[in-house]
């Protein structure tokens, strides 16, 4: 029975970068019938071999490919994805390596090929799958709530009905208006979370001096988190002036620090740091020169998992139980740090706590205006 070779075991006596050499036959009988594709050519690009799979892989027979000047395909050594278009069939979205070998004495570049295209079209069958979820539970979760206000608004009326009928002039009717209009309110400030979630909220940017912010919230959270929670403040003084809404500043920190006290059942540590930051793109993890102030709140609590980590920010999802939160606390963290230009990255493990780094947008010392 003929065996199908793996490329990892075609591929390792040469896998690195040094050139290695190699006989045609044996090479041949090694990746004739490998399930993925192998090129060899020479430093300028010209095909030297093709097995059946790359023939496949790149749309071509061999006698077209052979000989043919492809270019180039990398330096040796280094691996990418690239997308292959075909004269006769759809693109294939093809992982690449490739690596410095000799052919029949001559330096030349191998490159394996790997079709990955029914592995890309699984994840973005999966990324729209959680896309999907994330849209169903956004929308169960603003029914939901306005379900809960309507049924609130239904029996107030029905009982200020009931009340103007008997006696209009009951104190009791001024006091169920107002509390209607209370409730009004709820609503108002559920429109608002998620446009914040979504970038749109209106939003009044000022330059505020970031470590004299936090200060001034102490007090605040010292009531709010209770005195099972110890509060350290570590507040780097060359952070100056970041360029954000103070009045949301405000809100995220205490929503930051009412989430790490619920992660701590009420009894921990809870750190909030500011320092100078170079900020590198979260998606390519390249650096960027631009420098943030960042500021961190950070827990003895918990911890989160990476399936947790990866759905904190959707708008009503929540760890806690019915009626112990909304899951819009960093929904709105998230849109207000965006939409002020900065980024939110949140480093977390279970049982090891979980920090929430925020880099805001920071006014360089030549920026700023006469005092």
């Amino acid at each position: 029975m003929n065996r199908k070779h793996g490329l990892a075991e075609v591929l390792e006596p040469f896998d690195d970068s040094r050139l290695t050499s190699i006989s045609q036959p044996s090479f041949r009988l090694l990746i004739e019938n490998t399930a993925d594709g192998v090129l060899v050519v020479d430093l300028s690009g010209a095909v030297l071999y093709a097995n059946p799979a790359a023939c496949g892989i790149l749309g071509h027979s061999r006698d077209k490919l052979l000989h043919v000047p492809l270019g180039r395909p990398m330096t040796g050594g280094e691996t990418a994805e690239i997308t292959v278009h075909r004269p006769d069939s759809r693109p294939a979205e093809v992982e690449m390596r490739v690596v410095e070998v000799t052919w029949d004495g001559e330096p030349a570049l191998l490159a394996s090929l790997r079709d990955i295209s029914a592995r890309r079209a699984q994840d973005e069958r999966q990324r729209q799958s959680q896309k999907l979820e994330a849209i169903g539970r956004l929308t169960a979760g603003i029914v939901h709530d306005f379900n809960n206000l309507v049924a609130v608004f239904e029996s107030g009326l029905r009982l200020l009905e009931r009340q103007l009928a008997q006696d209009p002039g009951d104190p009791k009717v001024g006091k169920f208006i107002e509390e209607l209009l209370e409730r009004t309110q709820n609503g108002r400030a559920l429109t608002q979370r998620l446009l914040a979630f979504s970038r749109r909220q209106t939003l009044s940017p000022q330059a505020t001096d970031l470590n004299e912010r936090i200060r001034s919230l102490s007090s605040l959270l010292e009531r709010a988190l209770g005195s099972g929670v110890q509060i350290r403040l570590e507040l780097h003084s060359d952070v100056g002036e970041v360029l954000i809404d103070p009045d949301q500043l405000d809100t995220a920190i205490l929503n930051l620090a009412v989430n790490a006290r619920d992660a701590m059942a009420g009894r921990g540590v809870l750190t909030i740091e500011t320092r100078l930051d170079a900020l590198g793109d979260l998606e390519t993890g390249e650096g960027l020169n631009e420098s943030f102030a960042r500021a961190t709140v950070a827990d003895t609590g918990c911890g989160m998992g990476k399936e947790v980590l990866a759905q904190v920010f959707e708008p009503f999802f929540t760890t806690k139980g019915e009626g112990e939160g909304t899951g819009l606390g960093l929904s709105q963290v998230y849109g207000f740090v965006t939409q002020s230009g900065g980024q939110i990255r949140i480093d977390s493990n279970v049982g090891s706590g979980t920090a929430v780094h925020l880099y805001l947008p920071r006014i360089h010392p030549d920026q700023a205006g006469p005092t």
